[in-house]
């Protein structure tokens, strides 16, 4: 079999007799020694270049410098729920973490629908009809300031 990229390449060294068909047996010809490393070298390089249709597999750490762009769908493992380190997040792990956080059925940029939950430790504070042109309530957790610090105002 004519080993003609890198994936075909044997571990067992005695088993690699021929690179691209070039013979590297035991007994070759010292010629054909010359034209077998051009060929490593030009399969390294297509290796290398992504250009010999090769899976590349890294089994230790990969480090990477510079700026690399994973092209393609890229998968990784997720991590755990409640997971706080560096490490990189899958959008399955987003997912996790994002359902803990309850729901909302709408949410615009001038009011929030709340469908479920509980809201705790908050006052509401009843505007009289008039006071405001469309009628509000407010609730807040501290002593209502006019909307400007995160008051939550909602229409009735």
């Amino acid at each position: 079999m004519s080993r003609d990229k890198i994936s075909e390449w044997s571990p067992t060294a005695g088993s690699n007799t021929d690179v691209g068909g070039i013979n590297i047996n035991e007994g070759c010809p010292p010629a054909t020694i010359n034209n077998a490393i051009r060929e490593i070298m030009s399969q390294v390089k297509d290796q290398q270049a992504g250009t010999d249709g090769d899976n590349f597999v890294v089994g230790g750490n990969l480090s990477v410098t510079g700026t690399t762009a994973l092209t393609g769908i890229p998968t990784g493992p997720t991590a755990a729920a409640l997971t706080n380190t560096t490490q990189l997040a899958t959008t399955a792990f987003v997912t996790t973490a994002n359902a803990t956080l309850g729901t909302m059925s709408t949410q615009a940029a001038s009011a929030v629908a709340i469908t479920g939950g509980t809201i705790t430790g908050t006052t509401i504070n009843a505007v009289a009809p008039g006071t405001n042109a469309t009628g509000v309530k407010t609730i807040s957790s501290s002593a209502p300031s006019g909307g400007a610090d995160g008051d939550i105002w909602y229409q009735i």
